[in-house]
């Protein structure tokens, strides 16, 4: 839906935008193109009135004379393509009518055709490069970057994978690495970090934050924040301090060496936990400079790769690894969780499936409704009648290990499945939000109806951490942990002795991978078994013996 518009401040400054159509819908954005501007050097600019944050972002479609031949839907031949640019989001006094016809001037000396119209070069290429300052744009040779120049442009990306580019970090990971690299005091505030519907993380602009109890208004580009927390000028490396803010930022890039991380790392801090996020963070910004070309034609060798922070023999968590609940405190458990199901709304059955499914919390809170499919059937196994009520599938990229899980609801699943939707029939706002498990924090909530349900990262929970402490107390439970019902599931699931092979422990635990279980979660226990199967072994290792005497 598109409306005409006249291109002028007293306009679009006062603009009101009715966001819902003529059949009743919402939209969450509209487009405005301007008339008056056909023709002219403006030809092209187009405008998104966002609903939430009442953002006014300016485009510029344009066409590409590109010179490569394509054939359109019908049919016909053409020698370029259409594409987009963003100028940015229009403001009275700093992106006024008047700067937005000088920034399309602009774009247009430097990338515009002199006979007409259209453009010669890619404007958003061309603005990349001239952004990122990896080019000479008169000799189109590459300039070596500073470590700061690769931080920019890694966050701008919104913080790619290592192995897959094209996918970002998980939200809680971009957060780690914008404390050490950029963080450590007020210019974190200026952004939030998301969770897309692909379970990757994105990072977003504030509306408005607080400095120092001072309301600050919100920040639109990169280029904005950029220009409003330059480097600080700190002369030394040393605690509290961000490597965007010393001089290891200013360093070149490509220059860095494996002593020069050594000496950043020893200087900022003795905890091995931190030097070891902190080497993953200059890891991710290194290999996004490296594919980015920021690195010279040369690249050398990451300067991390052979440093190693070697691991506590032990930490605080660690023994938790092969810790379980005994059958008395899961009981007390369960019973604290009907007790608590309505102060806590939701959370309880958190605990109940984690309890019941041996998955991480991590994933049950990212469940969907419609992942569940219910469908009762009788199965036969060598003659053993068992009932099932449907299957859970979770999709791969819900996953830690982004592997598609699957498993069957049974009858304690099914209750706690059915209690959870009475739940949310009581608490009817909650209805119209598609997690399984929604926050109770979430905005809005008397606005949601059909047709404008929530189904944003949001709108779901995070965590358990309130509940779990209050059962802790409420059940005399001490030096215990959430961990631990994953290890006590896979544990009663092998105590049976009923898996027919390794993958039927898989799929009915959820591991990806039992070498993890065997070296860190599962119990060992000297039993008339363990003792049986290594006399088995003992002859193989003897047998083997014989065979290199003969040799």
């Amino acid at each position: 839906m598109a409306k005409n518009i006249i291109l002028r401040d007293s306009i679009l400054d006062k603009l009101q935008t009715n966001f819902i159509d003529d059949t009743g819908k919402t939209h969450e954005q509209i487009k405005y193109y301007f008339g008056d501007c056909k023709g002219r050097n403006c030809q092209g600019l187009g405008m998104y009135h966002k609903r939430k944050n009442k953002r006014k972002v300016m485009i510029l479609d344009y066409w590409l004379n590109d010179g490569v031949e394509r054939i359109l839907s019908n049919g016909k031949k053409v020698y370029g393509e259409s594409k987009r640019y963003v100028l940015g989001d229009y403001h009275k006094t700093n992106f006024n009518v008047k700067a937005i016809e000088k920034k399309i001037a602009d774009l247009r000396a430097d990338y515009g055709s002199q006979n007409n119209l259209t453009w010669t070069v890619d404007i958003v290429e061309g603005e990349k490069l001239k952004k990122r300052k990896l080019y000479d744009t008169q000799l189109g040779e590459i300039q070596r970057a500073t470590f700061n120049d690769a931080i920019k442009s890694f966050f701008e990306a919104n913080c790619p994978q290592i192995d897959k580019p094209s996918e970002t970090l998980h939200k809680t990971t971009i957060r780690e690495n914008a404390r050490y690299m950029m963080g450590y005091n007020d210019r974190l505030k200026a952004l939030k970090f998301i969770t897309n519907k692909d379970n990757q993380g994105e990072i977003e602009f504030q509306e408005s934050y607080k400095i120092d109890g001072e309301v600050k208004e919100g920040i639109t580009s990169w280029d904005q924040f950029w220009n409003r927390f330059p480097p600080k000028e700190y002369t030394d490396i040393g605690p509290g301090k961000a490597v965007f803010d010393t001089p290891f930022g200013q360093k070149v890039l490509a220059d860095i060496t494996e002593h020069d991380v050594r000496h950043y790392l020893n200087k900022l801090t003795a905890s091995p936990g931190t030097k070891k996020q902190i080497k993953e963070s200059f890891s991710y910004v290194w290999n996004h400079a490296k594919e980015k070309t920021m690195l010279g034609k040369n690249s050398p060798n990451n300067p991390v790769r052979n440093i190693k922070i070697e691991r506590p023999t032990a930490s605080a968590a660690s023994k938790y690894n092969k810790a379980e609940f005994t059958d008395e405190q899961l009981s007390k458990i369960l019973a604290a969780c009907d007790l608590l199901k309505d102060k806590y709304p939701f959370q309880t059955f958190v605990i109940k499936l984690m309890i019941f499914t041996g998955r991480r919390r991590e994933t049950l809170l990212l469940l969907k409704w419609d992942y569940i499919k219910w469908n009762t059937e009788v199965l036969d196994n060598d003659g053993k009648k068992i009932t099932v009520y449907g299957k859970i599938e979770i999709p791969a990229h819900v996953n830690k290990t982004k592997v598609e899980d699957k498993f069957w609801i049974t009858s304690n699943i099914r209750d706690a499945l059915v209690e959870l939707h009475k739940q949310r029939e009581f608490h009817s706002w909650s209805m119209f939000i598609p997690w399984c498990f929604p926050s109770p924090r979430v905005k809005d909530k008397r606005f949601l109806r059909k047709g404008n349900e929530n189904n944003t990262d949001a709108a779901r929970l995070k965590d358990v951490r309130e509940l779990w402490e209050e059962i802790k107390k409420h059940c005399g439970l001490t030096d215990v942990a959430m961990r631990m019902f994953r290890n006590t599931h896979e544990n009663k699931v092998n105590e049976q002795k009923k898996a027919a092979s390794t993958w039927d422990v898989i799929t009915v635990t959820g591991r990806s991978d039992t070498r993890s279980s065997e070296s860190s979660y599962l119990n060992k226990k000297l039993t008339p078994k363990t003792a049986d199967l290594m006399d088995d072994m003992d002859s193989e290792w003897n047998r083997i013996k014989k065979i290199r005497v003969i040799k």
